[in-house]
């Protein structure tokens, strides 16, 4: 009686963890192509004209109900534009995780356009593009169509030196600490050749429902500490969902 229990219990899991693969294999697959898209950046995105920075994307891929499975939470807003066909912009507000309470705040927001479900758009907040550098983001883009996926994490990573920079104009570590505040972590590395320190800024997006982690990524800038002022020497990007 109790083998059958067992067994009972293991099919009905092994049917929950094959319909789990199944229902989300489609939406790595379509981000695993999406990634792939960005490794022929000039095919696939189109870059909008400044002011401001946004991303056409050519050949839409990732659906509204993809971003949504895996944050597993609604956009912090939601605007509709139009109904024929349906257009929709999504707000995802990421705050800084601050390493002390009294540290200086900071929120990055990205705005998603979804046509018939399809995201076709990617605004980037201008402040933060002002902060950064226009060219400076779009090495990071460029950078994720070579990025690291870690399906079991739900995680993304994508990092650039020194030497991939050199034809950016890339902000000071002094101009990033005086706008976005103290670095949620900094970890030194003594180098008597080539001295730096990491300097990790975290953001969340959190539900807006129960104001629950629902996604992160983080962005560590490679900086010289007694040169404050010397743009800094690389970057790396990650991300995750929920």
């Amino acid at each position: 009686m109790r083998k059958g229990i067992n067994a009972k219990r293991i099919l009905s899991s092994f049917t929950l963890v094959v319909l789990a693969i199944t229902l989300s294999g489609c939406v790595y697959l379509r981000l695993l192509n999406f990634k792939n898209q960005l490794t022929d950046f000039e095919r696939n995105v189109t870059i909008e004209a400044p002011p401001g920075l946004s991303f056409s994307f050519n050949n839409p891929v990732v659906r509204g109900s993809d971003l949504t499975f895996v944050t597993n939470s609604k956009p912090t807003l939601t605007s509709s534009i139009a109904t024929d066909p349906n257009i929709e912009l999504w707000t995802w507000r990421f705050e800084k995780q601050r390493a002390e309470p009294h540290h200086k705040s900071y929120s990055v927001n990205f705005q998603t356009r979804l046509e018939s479900g399809l995201l076709t758009n990617m605004i980037i907040d201008d402040p933060f593009v002002d902060l950064i550098g226009r060219n400076f983001i779009l090495k990071m883009f460029h950078s994720v169509g070579d990025a690291k996926i870690n399906t079991f994490r739900r995680s993304i990573s994508a990092s650039m030196d020194k030497g991939a920079l050199d034809d950016v104009s890339c902000p000071t570590l002094a101009k990033i600490i005086d706008a976005m505040g103290k670095p949620t972590r900094t970890l030194e590395t003594p180098n008597a050749q080539n001295q730096h320190i990491d300097c990790e800024y975290v953001f969340n997006f959190l539900n807006p429902k129960n104001q629950k982690r629902a996604g992160q990524f983080k962005l560590i800038f490679k900086a010289d500490p007694l040169h404050p002022e010397t743009p800094v020497t690389g970057f790396k990007i990650t991300g995750k969902g929920r």
